[in-house]
């Protein structure tokens, strides 16, 4: 099994187009590693720095960028502690980036369990709040993020970057939205 899930993963990291790169690192014995995470599927990556010109101010760049090598995914944890509190408002700009798919999650979420909404696994929303939102959503649904800022009266592209940090940082968190809302069609 660990042999299908290396597999999976390299197969993952190849489908990824752009990279945003958070921190440049010192690698030993030497060189430089560049600390990142791909986008449209939210991975932690590294990757080993081949030109002194990639200084990391410049955004997201190519996946397949000749100044940099193949990408392994790392932990959030490996993260220093700089990048890592960086880390959700570069979440927020992929959500935003690729608006629909995330937007998605809002339209589609239902009850999970009897006791559970879909909802409720964004940071700080309960039960009841979930119900509201349900009733706001309507059959119709919201058009992007925007609508479903102001029919809730939250950050909606903001709580799911949030909670894909959560995830981030804790990996055996369940449900996953990351993996059923970003990855799920990788």
């Amino acid at each position: 099994m660990p042999e299908d899930r290396g597999e999976h993963d390299q197969y993952d990291l190849t489908q990824e187009r752009t990279v945003r790169v958070i921190s440049i690192m010192d690698r030993r014995p030497s060189g430089k590693e560049i600390h990142g995470i791909t986008h449209p599927s939210l991975f932690l990556v590294r990757s080993k720095l081949l030109d002194d010109n990639l200084s990391g101010k410049e955004g997201w760049i190519e996946a397949n960028d000749p100044r940099m090598g193949p990408l392994s995914e790392i932990r959030k944890k490996d993260l220093s502690s700089e990048a890592q509190e960086s880390l959700g408002d570069i979440v927020l700009e992929s959500i935003l980036m690729d608006e629909a798919v995330h937007l998605s999650f809002f339209n589609r979420a239902q009850p999970i369990t009897l006791k559970m909404h879909s909802f409720q696994l964004l940071p700080g929303i309960g039960k009841s709040t979930a119900q509201q939102w349900v009733q706001k959503r309507g059959s119709m649904g919201w058009h992007d993020l925007q609508g479903v800022t102001n029919a809730i009266g939250q950050d909606a592209a903001g709580l799911l970057a949030e909670r894909y940090v959560q995830e981030m940082d804790d990996p055996m968190q369940s449900p996953r939205l990351i993996d059923l809302v970003v990855r799920a069609g990788v």
